[in-house]
């Protein structure tokens, strides 16, 4: 699918004290609803790719399944305006779930954190021990894995972080929250145990967030930009080590201990 289109920009240099006419890619964005069982559950902003583990991540995150095997059917219908001509577009994606976990409607994070923060409180998982030189470097290798960012400067990113400071895998999107859903959506399609990995991200967190990583059970997260304050508090409960602030060669430990 397109994920970023061209248009002609005007750009102004201050030095020069002149116009350039030039070429820019921008990302693309364009509604997906998401149908279970025939009902529509919501309607997402999102960049067309990896529709699929998109929604798997934001049904995970609702909690109407748990496990990848919980969906016995799934296709992604393409608006017949979806080539990148119409801002009004939407395509859908259509799962058949064999027994929702949960009501199937949309929840607040405040609603999902409710049900969730008992057995997280309970089960915390010990963050993996990552070595300061080793973190400092994270975002530079994100970058290179962020080919839509590089080419529109317009898309978040997530990606998957082990034990030994590796990228393993790398989810773009418009939104922040639509990328870490396509990340947790990769987890949970592929059997991957998100507790024994971290999670770089290259936008803020904030409490809404905060409410996806703790149902994701990551132990560790890292991000280019601060938090917000109800974020760190509502990590701080789950026992989630955060570092943020990443900029150059220093980082910030909001909670948690490395």
């Amino acid at each position: 699918m397109i994920k970023s289109r061209k248009t002609s920009a005007y750009t102004y240099n201050h030095d020069s004290a002149q116009w350039q006419t030039e070429e820019r890619s921008l990302i693309m964005e364009i509604p997906l609803q998401i149908w279970i069982n025939g009902e529509h559950l919501v309607t997402l902003h999102r960049t067309p790719g990896n529709e699929f583990l998109l929604a798997t991540g934001y049904l995970y995150y609702q909690g109407l399944i748990n496990q990848h095997q919980d969906i016995s059917a799934q296709r992604l219908v393409v608006s017949e305006k979806g080539d990148g001509k119409s801002p009004l577009a939407t395509d859908s994606v259509r799962f058949n779930i064999r027994e929702p976990t949960a009501a199937v409607s949309p929840l607040t994070a405040s609603a999902i954190w409710s049900v969730i923060a008992p057995q997280v409180e309970k089960n915390q998982a010990k963050p993996f021990y990552l070595a300061p030189h080793l973190i400092v470097n994270l975002p530079e290798k994100m970058i290179e894995k962020q080919t839509l960012y590089t080419s529109t400067a317009g898309a978040h990113a997530v990606a998957l972080v082990n034990k030994d400071g590796k990228i393993l895998h790398c989810e773009e999107d418009v939104g922040r929250t639509n990328a870490l859903d396509k990340i947790v959506g990769y987890c949970v399609t592929n059997k991957i145990e998100m507790s024994s990995l971290g999670a770089l991200f290259s936008g803020r967190i904030n409490l809404e967030m905060a409410v996806k990583i703790a149902r994701a059970g990551f132990s560790v997260i890292f991000s280019v930009s601060a938090p917000t304050a109800g974020a760190v508090e509502l990590l701080k409960k789950t026992g989630v080590t955060y570092a943020g602030s990443l900029k150059g060669k220093s980082f910030t430990v909001f909670c948690g201990s490395l």
